[in-house]
């Protein structure tokens, strides 16, 4: 790729001077690269949340596309690591996050052998002293044998997952975007195989949903102005909680790993 893009997807807050730092090194070293901020809004030690926006926002790049990935705290017993994904690299550490994205297999994997970079006085900014140079020697055409050594496997994740029992769903809040819609773990599709044509109500915090909706401009307006509480579908084909023109975050107190049930009623003879 004549011009790489490396993108960004980290913890680092948007007033400290990480990001700066670091896309100072990336300039520096790789020609005519081009460097995309995913996020640098991650809150620290969520893995669920890196998770979710690395599997929505990272895997659309072009072939070639090296992504940095630093988020959550690092386990020193856990490596850093390349994969190479579909075309693309992702440089993160081994921590749950490249098993929840691209599954058990790591045979497209590597183990950063960080004895081949310089070692500053300070070693608590891997992204910088580690991440940058191997993006930098991808971006140059080196292989994944030039940057270490293959892995057995990823460290195994274990996601919640929604449970269905006695004619109850059980589901989370696994990710709330900017406006304040609550994205829930389940698929539209899941969700549908199981309601197999049943009514049903969602308890959302005391509010009842009981039908899906196609857009925001299906919210019923009360006598003082609040728009009725939605079930929709988020563009990622998952299930959300949404107030139009409203945050249903703020307004129902929602939070990420927040308990809903669903009550599928049995038809009538």
């Amino acid at each position: 790729m004549d011009s790489p893009i490396i993108t960004l997807t980290t913890d680092w807050g948007p007033s400290d001077f990480f990001v700066g730092m670091a896309k100072g090194r990336l300039y520096s070293d790789i020609p005519n690269v081009r460097v995309v901020d995913i996020t640098h809004g991650l809150e620290p030690f969520q893995l669920s949340r890196a998770i979710f926006v690395t599997r929505y926002a990272c895997m659309g790049f072009p072939e070639g596309t090296i992504h940095i990935i630093d988020a959550t705290a690092s386990n020193d017993k856990r490596p850093y690591i390349v994969v190479h994904h579909k075309g693309q690299y992702f440089i993160c550490v081994d921590n749950g996050l490249p098993c929840a994205i691209f599954g058990e297999d790591a045979s497209h994997a590597v183990a950063i052998d960080v004895s081949r970079f310089e070692k500053r006085s300070s070693q608590t900014f891997a992204a910088y002293d580690i991440f940058c140079p191997v993006a930098a020697m991808l971006a140059s055409g080196a292989e994944l044998s030039d940057i270490g050594a293959p892995l057995d496997g990823f460290l195994p994740y274990m996601p919640i997952c929604p449970i269905f029992r006695n004619e109850v769903l059980k589901i989370y809040v696994s990710y709330i975007d900017n406006y304040g819609n609550a994205i829930l773990n389940i698929t539209y599709k899941e969700f549908k195989d199981i309601q197999a044509g049943r009514e049903f109500e969602m308890n959302v915090h005391g509010y009842l949903i009981s039908k899906v909706v196609d857009s925001y401009s299906d919210a019923n307006t009360s006598g003082s102005g609040r728009t009725s509480l939605l079930l929709t579908v988020s563009t990622t084909g998952y299930l959300q909680i949404a107030l139009r023109q409203y945050s249903a975050e703020q307004y129902f107190g929602l939070r990420e790993q927040d308990a809903l049930t669903v009550h599928f009623k049995t038809p009538s003879k």
